[in-house]
């Protein structure tokens, strides 16, 4: 009987089955938590991001408002001293 061919031969030694599962669970688990952890600090970005948007919006707008509002109290300072200026030609 002929033999065609040779067994190759692993001098080297193997971790056994469950230990490599073990490891691949391990770095597996460790993978995941940096990947939760770079995801939450991804979505803490982005809400600082939206909650500075909208308080410069807010900010924005109040600044709009009270220019308004200056310009109307400087219209009606105005008006007064235009009054009493009449007032004062009377008297």
């Amino acid at each position: 009987m002929s033999v065609s061919g040779f067994k190759k031969m692993n001098w080297f030694p193997k971790p056994s089955a469950w230990k490599s599962m073990e490891t691949h669970r391990l770095k597996r688990k460790d993978m995941m938590a940096v990947f939760q952890q770079n995801t939450q600090s991804l979505t803490a970005g982005f809400a600082r991001a939206n909650a500075l948007q909208i308080q410069n919006i807010g900010e924005i707008a109040a600044m709009n408002a009270q220019a308004r509002l200056q310009a109307k109290a400087d219209e009606m300072k105005a008006q007064m001293e235009a009054r009493f200026a009449e007032v004062n030609k009377l008297v």
